[in-house]
């Protein structure tokens, strides 16, 4: 597409743009800055001032995207933008923000200038799709395969954690062997924008560094694709030779932007610190006299109250939520996906978000913690904050009056904690005491002591005017690092480490975790994803940790179940330790207490078990002490034991959780009929549980004895039971509930035959110990959808699965010429793309191995050997693991042995006789894809060997048969150096896109179905 064409592009079209998407026109600054980019070809950070809008750096990025590509430049603006930030529910919203951009380029016409972004951004992806819109946190489901291309422009709304962890290739919550395609889609033609870069600064500078890295790669086409860092903050950079952006005498004068940045934001001080009580109780009831105060005063009925951390949040939104007079919600990041999502739709919240009207009737009271510090778009009338940093305060003060609408915006700053002795501020310490003695010199300060509400409104109007405009003199002369915490050390990255980092499979023992690479060297360990379930029972007092694992495997976790909690939390959690619970909405930081002091090692504390799934052997083992959770890992809980709510983490053991487990976005998605799990989503009654025990004891029983005929009719029957009027679910689930209970009831047929799922006919699996317990799995979906089922990944050991069989040469060519059509449009030169079709074709020929083949006909031998040609997929269903594993067993294939061993055996006996066939000049690079197709062989794949070798015929991309000795398989020494030359040669991130190239399109083929 060229300047020329029907859908030219100028960049004088960017504020019809914005107009078209967003319904506003753009600051000068955001103009500014896109014709400084296109002319430069730099990204410079920003230096802008909160509420003039950062986050249109996603719209920016699109539209020069779009531009470069119908200019037919070459193209430097990277495929993928990466807005981080370390706010969970800022993330939901940067991720809804993306999402508008996206409906508005997918339902665009072709005239209109945002058709035109749209069209050119389908022609550069390939793809139906102008842009992908993907949220990336903890609690979020992208753990799989998250873009289905590698050329597919996207935006990612993503936390530090999330996005750091696999840059490093150590993704967090996912199976190691998709950690290559990960890190290669971070680091590889990508954006990062990292919002609230103060507190980032460790990412900043870990993120430069292995840019700086990838661009000593040998292969010239792979020096300049690496990953690009902006900061969003005026306080931070990578390095301070970075170039800057900042607003001028045209944004001063806008008539919009100008009054957001005068607005009047009054700053007064009361000191609540008690005298040996306890500091969050203080809090509660400081905030409580000062929403009073604002009440008087405040021009639109609704105010914030910020905590530093979750308890003291919880503290006043509980004694807030007793007035009559006010309606009150509570915002905080850690919180189940699910939850979140309804705590996002009730109605106060989007009245919030879209703006609370001058003529409410009540005022609406917002208890939230840093979670809205940054990036989300709310204004508050009136604030009250806890103390903390002087960059935190001015991130809060940032969410009010962000209009400049109001003749006054009052904040009221609380102190609850003093630095000093036993003492302490959560998170924040000596800085937060420091802005404190500086404030106090220029603003108004009074004593809790004897205040009454109404003599606080009296001088609320006195206090301390700061905004944008006069913020600058008020810090002139003033060393302000002494008031902001101190940034962390980060370690330096060196080419070693990052060589260990690239050794996926097997992973070095011992492994450099990330953790400090991404929020420094003093911070606390990484987060542990946490979920409940209520059908963990004990036996005779005891876990019953097989059953357990059974349950988990039957029903797998799915990401709306989750939430991210710091490891030290919930080893305190479980341990019932006495230590205060100070979990706050940011990552990574440093905790004021732990567990045990200094010095002697402490015996481990009693501990309530629990459960936590494994990456390295794939299966859920047991958690008996506080060093078995391990950051980065996955743990479950029995429901009974709480520490969670419709607000998220709550730290403490009084009510049960609710049971999220049977609730995925798949609609294929199997579902337990358990009373302990169904019963407590319904009016919660005791006869409610009785009932559905009865009902499903009664229905097992009847499963078991009576013809297999009747198992339809007896499936029905206990949904009619479940669906009935007197056990209608309630609650803030009951939609869930009642949706998934009447799609099962409309199934047609239900099996107790583990091979017979269809289309049309769903399996009933019955527990062998539990007679009050089972599970339904739906019918298939429609025939060349694929199935997602949580647990399930692309990368598993038996992934040759697909709703219906295929063979190996169609599966074949449609991999080799999906992955040189991706490399094509990646632009790469031609010798890689014949590299990379010629492994897309040969990188399953291991699969023509006889007892491989048995194993893909659900372990019928004589099927196998009866088959025309090789397959490729089984047909055999996805989501019944106990069928995928009889398989194997019945094939004799053990699951460590890997058909890429043969298929790299294969290829390098073709290769050695030199074929005259398009392979590309790097025979090292079609071996190390063909072997690395699932993750392995970086460096090596598993040291499995075949206990019955046979010979196996391979047919290689010219049609050639080649011949292998299966006894060959296990391990290649040749695998190490091959990989440490490919690493050197393509750089580490670059050798990762090149595997991510053929693996996304093997993904791609085998949804399809080719």
């Amino acid at each position: 597409m060229t300047a020329g064409s029907e859908g030219a592009l100028r960049l004088e079209e960017f504020s019809a743009f914005v107009c078209e998407v967003r319904g506003h026109e753009p600051f000068p600054w955001q103009t500014a800055y896109l014709h400084r980019v296109a002319e430069s070809g730099i990204w410079p950070d920003l230096d802008i001032p909160t509420g003039l809008g950062k986050t249109s750096i996603i719209d920016i990025w699109c539209f020069l995207l779009a531009w470069q590509h119908i200019t037919g430049a070459r193209r430097t603006v990277p495929l993928r933008l990466f807005f981080a930030v370390d706010r969970r529910l800022v993330v939901d919203q940067a991720h809804e923000g993306a999402r508008v951009l996206q409906r508005a380029l997918q339902d665009s016409g072709p005239t209109t200038v945002t058709g035109r972004v749209a069209q050119a951004l389908r022609d550069l992806g390939a793809s139906g799709t102008a842009l992908e819109s993907v949220c990336m946190r903890g609690g979020v489901d992208w753990s799989s395969r998250w873009l289905s291309s590698p050329v597919q422009p996207a935006v990612v709304s993503c936390t530090v954690d999330q996005y750091g962890s696999r840059l490093l290739f150590r993704s967090y919550h996912t199976s190691p062997r998709m950690r290559p395609i990960d890190a290669a889609l971070c680091g590889m033609d990508a954006l990062l924008a990292v919002d609230e870069a103060h507190i980032a600064l460790p990412l900043l500078r870990t993120a430069t560094d292995c840019a700086a890295y990838q661009a000593n790669a040998d292969h010239p086409d792979f020096t300049g694709r690496a990953v690009q860092v902006i900061s969003l903050s005026a306080t931070a950079s990578a390095s301070e030779d970075r170039p800057r952006h900042s607003i001028t005498d045209s944004d001063r004068d806008h008539p919009v932007a100008g009054r957001r940045l005068n607005a009047q934001r009054r700053l007064t001080l009361l000191d609540a610190a008690p005298k040996g009580k306890d500091t969050t109780e203080a809090f509660a009831q400081a905030a409580a006299l000062a929403v009073d105060a604002l009440l008087a005063v405040i021009e639109r009925p609704v105010i914030g109250v910020v905590a530093n951390t979750i308890r003291a949040a919880r503290a006043a939104h509980h004694l807030l939520a007793q007035r009559e007079d006010a309606d009150t919600m509570l915002l905080t990041g850690r919180s189940r996906s699910l939850d979140r999502e309804r705590l996002l739709a009730h109605p106060l919240v989007t009245e919030l978000l879209a703006g609370v009207q001058p003529d409410r009737e009540r005022p609406l009271i917002v208890i939230a913690t840093q979670t809205v510090e940054v990036g989300i778009d709310i204004s508050f009338a009136g604030l009250v904050t806890e103390n903390a940093s002087l960059a935190a305060l001015v991130q809060r003060l940032g969410r009010l009056d962000r209009t400049g609408d109001l003749r006054l915006a009052p904040a009221v700053v609380l102190r609850t904690s003093a630095q000093g002795g036993e003492s302490t501020i959560p998170l924040y310490g000596e800085a937060a005491e420091r802005t404190w003695a500086y404030l106090m010199e220029r603003a108004l300060t009074l004593d809790m002591s004897g205040l009454h509400a109404a003599s606080l409104a009296r001088v609320l109007a006195e206090g301390l005017l700061i905004n944008p405009v006069t913020l600058p003199a008020l810090l002139e002369n003033v060393d302000i690092s002494s008031m902001n915490v101190e940034a962390p050390l980060t370690p330096v990255i060196h080419r070693t480490l990052i060589e260990s980092w690239t050794r996926t499979s097997p992973a070095p023992v011992p492994d450099q975790a990330p953790a400090p690479f991404l929020h420094g060297l003093d911070t606390s360990p990484e987060d542990v994803l946490v979920l409940w379930r209520a059908d963990l029972h004990e036996a005779e007092s005891k876990p019953d940790f097989g059953q357990w694992a059974t349950r988990m495997r039957q029903t797998p976790p799915h990401a709306g179940e989750t939430v991210a909690i710091p490891a030290r939390q919930l080893r305190r959690f479980l341990t019932r330790s006495p230590a205060i619970d100070d979990t706050s909405d940011l990552e990574g930081t440093t905790p004021t207490t732990d567990m045990a002091p200094p010095g002697k090692r402490q015996p481990a504390p009693p501990m309530s078990p629990a459960l936590r799934y494994d990456d390295r052997e794939e299966q859920w083992v047991p958690v008996t002490e506080p060093r078995d959770i391990r950051p980065g890992s996955t743990v479950v809980l029995p429901a009974r034991y709480g520490g969670h709510d419709l607000y998220g983490w709550t730290g403490t053991r009084d009510q049960p959780v609710t049971d999220l487990g049977d609730y995925p976005a798949a609609d294929t998605a199997p579902t337990r009929i358990d009373a302990h799990v169904l019963a407590p989503l319904t009016t919660g009654e005791d006869s409610n549980t009785v009932r559905v025990t009865t009902a499903t004891a009664h229905a097992v029983r009847r499963l078991r004895e009576e013809d297999p005929d009747e198992t339809t009719s007896i499936v029905n029957e206990l949904l009619d039971v479940l669906l009935a009027p007197g056990f209608l679910p309630v609650g803030p689930y009951a939609d869930l509930v009642q949706n998934r209970l009447n799609r099962l009831r409309a199934v047609e047929r239900w099996t107790l035959a583990s091979t017979c799922r269809t289309e049309k006919q769903g399996h009933v699996v019955l527990d062998t110990e539990d007679p009050c317990h089972l599970v339904l799995v739906p019918p298939r979906p429609p025939r060349g959808q694929r199935e997602r089922t949580p647990g399930i990944a692309d990368d598993a050991a038996d992934a040759s699965l697909l709703s219906r069989p295929v063979s190996l040469s169609r599966h074949s060519i449609a991999v080799a010429e999906r992955t040189a059509a991706f490399a094509a449009a990646l632009r790469l030169p031609p010798l890689l793309v014949d590299a990379l079709r010629a492994a897309g074709h040969a990188h399953d020929c291991g699969k023509s191995h006889r007892r491989f083949q048995c194993m893909l006909c659900a372990g019928d031998r004589l099927l196998a050997e009866s088959l025309d040609e090789p397959r490729a997929k089984s047909g055999m269903d996805p989501a019944d693991h106990h069928a995928r594993r009889r398989a194997a067993q019945l094939a004799q294939w053990h699951r460590d042995m890997r058909h890429e061993a043969i298929s790299a055996l294969a290829v390098t006996a073709w290769l050695d006789i030199r074929p005259d066939h398009p392979r590309g000049d790097d025979d090292d690079l079609v071996v190390h894809l063909v072997a690395a197709h699932h993750g392995h062989a970086r460096p090596l794949l598993p040291p499995v060997t075949d206990p019955a070798p046979e010979k196996v015929t391979c047919t290689m991309p010219d049609q050639q048969q080649v011949i292998v000795d299966s006894s060959d398989m296990g391990t290649d020494w040749t695998g190490p150096d091959r990989f440490h030359t490919l690493n050197r040669r393509y750089g580490p991130w670059g050798l990762a896109l090149l595997e991510a190239t053929l693996r996304l399109a093997d993904m791609a083929c085998s949804e399809e179905g080719t």
